[in-house]
């Protein structure tokens, strides 16, 4: 996890190969070698050899993430090539890789509703479906967040991305001041790029799903000084 955050996915995965078979078998590390290759733009082969991790050594929250993470990062691409086309309706495959998405960080949810991870990105996700009941269920899930953050704060737990989620829930929840509470802490405690690059892109959609509304401008400001922090 030090060479993935210091050095670079490729010289993670690179590494990984370096490992003896009895720890590069276990499991932490075959979830780290999947992501690597999906970070290094094989995800479609990481889903397909994390879904065959499950089947063979059973499923888990952290799994079912994994697997939800990629199809959230195949469907914004999908997303990002329609709009660059100036197409104004989702394509199928852009509509399957979202819901693909849902399905996996759903499951990965109810497997353990104490782990925030997978609920995290269920609510933006919800709304960009839209479909009947969505925006109600998004707000349910909001809560099982924040209530699974406030048990990790208690408990002392550490956690890189505790701050960062307890950040998005803020956007989605249009508390500004809270935001820029959340915001000077991630600025202190400091995070590795590839996660700083995560957190921006679900507080860039933050932003959009709120447009129009009077927070819109509070929570642009907040988002452009942390997307400056990549620099």
């Amino acid at each position: 996890m030090l060479v993935r955050d210091e050095v670079g996915w490729g010289d993670a995965l690179n590494f990984v190969l370096t490992l003896p078979d009895s720890t590069r078998h276990l499991a932490v590390v075959q979830e780290q070698e999947l992501l690597a290759l999906a970070e290094s733009g094989q995800p479609l082969e990481a889903i397909g050899r994390l879904e065959t991790l499950v089947a063979q050594q059973g499923d888990s929250a952290e799994r079912q993430g994994l697997i939800g993470g990629r199809y959230k990062r195949l469907w914004r691409a999908a997303q990002k090539e329609r709009v660059a086309r100036g197409e104004a309706e989702p394509t199928t495959e852009e509509q399957r890789y979202l819901n693909k998405a849902i399905e996996h960080y759903t499951r990965g949810m109810e497997l353990d509703y104490n782990l925030y991870y997978c609920s995290s990105n269920l609510p933006q996700l919800l709304r960009a479906r839209g479909k009947a009941g969505h925006a109600e269920r998004a707000a349910v899930v909001d809560q099982f967040v924040l209530a699974a953050c406030a048990r990790a704060l208690k408990r002392g737990e550490h956690d890189e991305w505790l701050r960062p989620t307890l950040l998005g829930a803020a956007f989605r929840a249009r508390d500004v001041q809270k935001a820029e509470e959340l915001a000077d802490q991630v600025e202190e405690e400091g995070a590795a790029t590839w996660k700083l690059a995560s957190t921006l892109a679900d507080l860039q959609l933050a932003v959009q799903q709120v447009s129009g509304h009077d927070t819109y401008q509070g929570l642009q400001v907040i988002y452009e000084r942390l997307d400056r922090l990549k620099g």
